[in-house]
């Protein structure tokens, strides 16, 4: 995988997976991915299901900005594995548009207030400086924070993974 791409995927290994681990999987995205019962911020739905495998998105923006599990597929690789593949385009958007407000924030009140503008130009390193500082913010911040969800997203979908299929028969290796 590309460092700061974002995406991730893996396995997972379990004593055996059972035969309803899609309905498990179904379940838990229905009540609640993360914490059942609780859908404020983590509102997922199912987009498609079979046998092996499930397909589930985040719904609404705040569950695509506070989890960033946004696009999610499981499928059973065995009678024991799991693969996952998950994409958080939607988080890295959120990422680079809290980036770009301030930007946009200080660019309009240059253009509307003629007196910050010396603000801009009398400070250290110049117009330059500044822009340097805020394209930071813009281009290269929202990518590191991408590369830094990943290992926080990846091990709450294992810990979902794990609570799910280990009720029962089966448990995580």
């Amino acid at each position: 995988m590309r460092p700061f791409a974002p995406e991730f995927e893996g396995e997972m290994t379990f004593e055996t997976l059972p035969d309803d681990f899609v309905d498990r999987l179904r379940q838990r995205v229905e009540t609640g991915l993360l914490s059942p019962g609780i859908r404020t911020r983590a509102d997922y739905r199912v987009a498609s299901s079979d046998r092996d495998a499930i397909h589930f998105e985040a719904h609404g923006f705040l569950t695509a900005y506070n989890v960033g599990l946004n696009d999610v597929t499981v499928k059973r690789s065995g009678r024991s594995q799991l693969h996952y593949h998950v994409t958080y385009w939607r988080w890295t958007w959120c990422a680079v548009g809290n980036g770009l407000l301030p930007a946009v924030a200080l660019a309009l009140a240059s253009a509307c207030f003629p007196a910050v503008r010396p603000a801009f130009t009398n400070a250290p390193g110049g117009l330059i400086s500044v822009l340097e500082i805020l394209g930071f913010f813009v281009l290269v911040w929202p990518w590191m924070l991408t590369a830094l969800h990943r290992r926080f997203a990846e091990q709450a979908l294992q810990r979902v993974l794990r609570e799910t299929l280990a009720k029962g028969s089966a448990r995580a290796a």
